[in-house]
């Protein structure tokens, strides 16, 4: 049996369950209380596959593994995990693991662990969503038309939806030696990864009538919030210029504005669909009118 079929199928006997996460080769998984890990299955003792792992992961807010697979254990590696907040998990540690899951499966005498339900109250980060049949995301309305766009970019255009997951946010600014409350929206493209303002004043619909293209996810609810949390911290720490004027002089003073960290909550809201039109290499943002570069959005 392939290890990375073994390991789903003792995933889901714990009561959890794997998901396409980006990058492919990686298991993503998720417990369904907001919580997860993702995997690495290291055939060799290769350290730059290793760094490549943790960069492509810093931002997850679960625990990452790193399976051993070869003989030995690499100084290198190992002190790379501990470094790096990476659980490595030795060779014959793995075969322990994955030989008994092999063992209960045959033998039907498996564990089972219901997953906690997420429930709504004000004091969570974020909520997670299934998209499941019968549970998936509403399309958002298109502003623009084709025939706008074929008029703007002078060629031929394909719509195609790309799934977005929104979310609020509130948090504590500091301005200067003042405390306020800010809140706010955010949308992280789950093609991409990338995160921007949100768009709002949007209509959802259930489906959409015309020939169209989807783009399949490849950044989860889960995998996505954390990136959405750092991008709200970022963005929002500027410096603010005030501008005051007196009987003979203006005066500009500059106030520093900087998100206390521990005081981000990032709510997760819902996950929809946002129409693009794509001509070749240009793209035309089907809420907002903006043109742009095809890679801006995949």
């Amino acid at each position: 049996m392939d290890i990375r079929i073994l390991i789903d199928e003792m995933v889901k006997d714990m009561g959890y369950r794997t998901y396409p996460g980006y990058p492919e080769e990686y298991i993503w998984v998720d417990h369904g209380d907001g919580s997860g890990e993702v995997i690495m299955l290291l055939e060799n003792e290769d350290l730059e596959k290793v760094r490549e792992f943790h960069s492509s992961t810093v931002s997850f807010p679960g625990e990452r593994f790193l399976f051993l697979l070869s003989d030995g254990a690499n100084k290198d590696v190992l002190s790379y995990c501990k470094g790096h907040k990476i659980i490595p998990v030795t060779r014959d540690e793995t075969a322990k693991l994955l030989g008994k899951a092999l063992i209960d499966m045959q033998l039907s005498k498996k564990v089972r662990r219901k997953p906690v339900v997420q429930q709504s109250n004000e004091n969570e980060d974020f909520i997670l969503v299934y998209l499941e049949e019968g549970n998936n995301p509403k399309y958002i309305r298109p502003v623009v038309s084709g025939e706008v766009v074929t008029n703007s970019i002078g060629l031929r255009s394909d719509l195609i939806f790309i799934p977005f997951h929104f979310f609020s946010f509130t948090m504590k600014v500091m301005e200067d030696e003042s405390l306020s409350k800010k809140e706010g929206t955010a949308m992280v493209n789950a093609v991409t990864g990338k995160v921007s303002r949100s768009i709002n004043g949007y209509e959802l619909l259930d489906s959409w009538p015309t020939t169209h293209r989807e783009l399949e996810l490849k950044w989860e609810p889960l995998s996505s919030i954390e990136r959405a949390k750092r991008w709200v911290s970022d963005s929002l720490e500027t410096e603010v210029v005030e501008k005051s004027e007196t009987d003979g002089f203006i005066i500009y003073s500059r106030s520093r504005v900087k998100p206390l960290e521990d005081t981000i909550k990032v709510t997760f809201i819902n996950t929809c669909l946002y129409p693009i039109y794509s001509s070749s290499a240009l793209v035309m943002d089907g809420f907002t009118g903006e043109i742009k570069s095809i890679t801006d959005y995949v």
